[in-house]
């Protein structure tokens, strides 16, 4: 410490046990505990004096500074603060090095050492405000002095799941004031007096004048529609039938007149030859003439050849009039072939006109038939979300196919029902376009908080399933933890001839934020335990409790050391005394951790151990200066003193 409170410069070099340091009132004890406090970035609040680390420094100093070396096994942790007063300031150094506030925060955090738990470090001034720690307050700062590093986050992880648990089981009455259901309704009212909430169920009066419904005539129409437009479909079909019929019975026509065309040229050729060969006789004859061949014998044979050449010509001739005749009957039939030949063409010219138009009715029929299947599908879609069916479900529901059991059987019927049910509705004057409109707004409104509901009732399902696991994980190990505390405190309390116990309370199992450890005390024979607080045991008994407490979380303990300070202030003698054999007992176990235990006074006769270091604090104007201080010669004196 250099120039801090009371101190110029002074070192101090405590034991790895149990270290009481003793000195008279304002000698500067309590200073040795601010500057723990201090070096380890605790805030000034804990101390309970000045609020600003200024008033820290020694008066009339601009600056102090504490330095403190924390032991750890793979090297020292070196922390140095200087406080500057003018602006009430620090600038850090870490094992030499400029470092911030918030990672020396974080290395103090690492080593598990807490200055603002009052169950590991107790200035003198938070002494008294030990027995005023509430239950819950009491549980936290065990859980984090002495409990496994997890248990105080699963302990807040509870409360958290907790409270998301209560506003998923609480529906606020500006929330939600009626509530149907498919058979009833829900209504919910709250006192304006009391308070409390209220709720009253009625059942539903099944609908009269909101139905849902198909026009039959309109269904009707469509049908008779359909009809007739497949019956048109049969009739084309039957006719482009005839039509193929016909079409082919004139290739048939078309084919037999090429084929007697083809007979007629074939005679045309032959009748040429023919008449080329008689020309060509007429001309040998002229030659013969011409040369004076025998007459006689020509003429005969002349004759022999004309009668020959008649011959042929009678065959010719009847051959040419069976040409004629067949070509007459060729330009009757060519005549013929050209009337179904035009017939032919405007039979086509129907075909392809009539197909024209059997497309386009097709087309639309087509169009008609897909408007009409939309129709249907956005009917059995409507039909399907009025009976609450998932897309993909065919069956009808068993409610739903009761109802429709019900129906008639005919469309007639039906229709009938339909309109008795219309003019009922019509003679029903009451109702209006405003009672329509609330009822689907009311409709959409309960879908909405139906969804709302199924949204928070798994909400609700997983957070109970999260809080059962984080339950398990903390409360098992927490009861240990408390069984454990609970030997040492009562074993303490026992060896002091009095009674003390501490348990686990818990007033709901369900309220984790409602979890406390409860201190129970009785310090004369002929009383009952009761529990610790700020006003029913004396200063001195409270402090007898609290210092026992601490003393069984010692041997538990997480932490690196513990601070108390000035906590015998107010006890009896006797109880100091055995306070004090506990202390020594138990702090000075290989197994705890270091223990710093400020006193103003000292009974006589005590039992002190090896293991204990003893810090004398000389300090004050009368006292020597530290370069003055000669420890053999007081040693020395007091040994000769005790010989006398």
């Amino acid at each position: 410490m250099q120039n801090f409170l009371t101190y110029d410069h002074s070192i101090v070099h405590p034991g790895p046990n149990l270290n009481m340091i003793v000195g008279a009132n304002g000698t500067g004890k309590s200073s040795i505990v601010c500057a723990i406090c201090l070096g380890l970035a605790g805030k000034t609040a804990i101390l309970g004096r000045g609020d600003k680390v200024g008033l820290y420094v020694k008066r009339g100093c601009n600056k102090g500074s504490v330095e403190i070396v924390l032991h750890k096994a793979k090297g020292n942790l070196v922390i140095n603060r200087e406080i500057h007063v003018e602006n009430n300031q620090s600038t850090w150094l870490l094992n030499g090095k400029h470092s911030s506030q918030k990672t020396v925060e974080e290395e103090v955090k690492a080593l598990q050492i807490q200055v603002s738990n009052l169950c590991q470090f107790l200035p003198q001034e938070k002494v008294g405000e030990f027995a005023k720690m509430t239950k819950i307050e009491l549980l936290e700062a065990t859980e984090k002095s002495v409990g496994p590093p997890e248990m105080y986050e699963f302990h807040c992880e509870l409360k958290t799941f907790r409270t998301k648990e209560r506003e998923l089981e609480v529906i606020e009455e500006p929330y939600l004031k009626v509530l149907y259901t498919a058979e009833e309704k829900y209504s919910l009212k709250k006192s304006f007096y009391s308070g409390k909430t209220s709720t009253s169920n009625s059942a539903v009066r099944p609908s009269q004048y909101l139905t849902m419904a198909v026009d039959a005539e309109e269904k009707c129409q469509l049908e008779e529609q359909i009809r007739t437009a497949e019956k048109s479909m049969q009739a084309i079909d039957v006719q482009m039938s005839a039509m193929q019929e016909r079409t082919a019975k004139l290739d048939h026509c078309d084919n037999e007149l090429r084929a007697q065309k083809k007979g007629l040229s074939e005679m045309k050729g032959k009748k040429r030859q023919l008449e080329q060969k008689i020309s060509t006789k007429q001309d040998s004859l002229r030659q013969m003439e011409q040369g004076g061949i025998d007459l006689q014998k020509a003429e005969e044979e002349t004759k022999a050849q004309i009668s020959a050449v008649n011959s042929q010509k009678v065959a010719i001739v009847a051959e040419f009039m069976a040409h004629m005749k067949l070509s007459m009957e060729k330009v009757y039939m060519a005549l013929e072939t050209v009337g179904m030949t035009a017939e032919k063409t405007k039979l086509e010219t129907d075909c392809r006109e009539g197909s024209a138009e059997l497309r386009q009715a097709c087309a639309m029929l087509e169009q008609r038939k897909a408007r009409l299947l939309e129709m249907c599908k956005g009917l059995m879609r409507r039909a399907r979300e009025i009976c609450n069916m998932d897309p993909g479900e065919s069956a009808v529901p068993p409610d739903l196919h009761t109802a429709f059991s019900q129906l008639p059987d005919t469309m007639d019927e039906i229709d009938a029902m339909l309109n008795e049910e219309r003019s009922r509705a019509e003679c029903f004057t009451g109702l209006s376009e405003n009672v329509v409109d609330e009822y689907n707004r009311r409709e959409q409104e309960i879908k909405n908080l139906e969804k709302e509901l199924d949204e928070k009732s798994n909400a609700l399902k997983t957070y109970r399933q999260n809080i059962s696991e984080a339950k398990e994980r903390w409360l098992n190990p927490l009861k240990q933890l408390v069984e454990q505390i609970n030997d040492k405190f009562s074993d303490f309390f026992r060896s002091m001839q009095c009674a003390g116990e501490v348990d686990l309370h818990s007033e709901n199992e369900e309220e984790y934020d409602k979890y406390g450890i409860r201190i129970r005390v009785k310090f004369r024979s002929s009383t009952q335990l009761h529990e610790l607080t700020a006003h029913h045991q004396s200063g001195g008994e409270r402090s007898v409790s609290t210092m026992l407490y601490l003393m069984a979380l010692q041997e538990l303990n997480r932490c690196p050391f513990r601070v108390v300070d000035e906590i015998n202030q107010g006890m009896d003698p006797v109880n100091e005394r055995r306070v004090f054999d506990i202390v020594v007992r138990t702090a000075c176990k290989e197994t705890t951790s270091q223990y710093f235990f400020i006193t103003p006074k000292l009974l006589q006769n005590l039992q002190y151990a090896d293991e204990m270091t003893v810090l004398c604090v000389h300090n004050g104007p009368h006292m020597l200066p530290p370069n003055k201080w000669d420890e053999k010669a007081f040693t020395r004196r007091c040994l000769r003193r005790k010989g006398k």
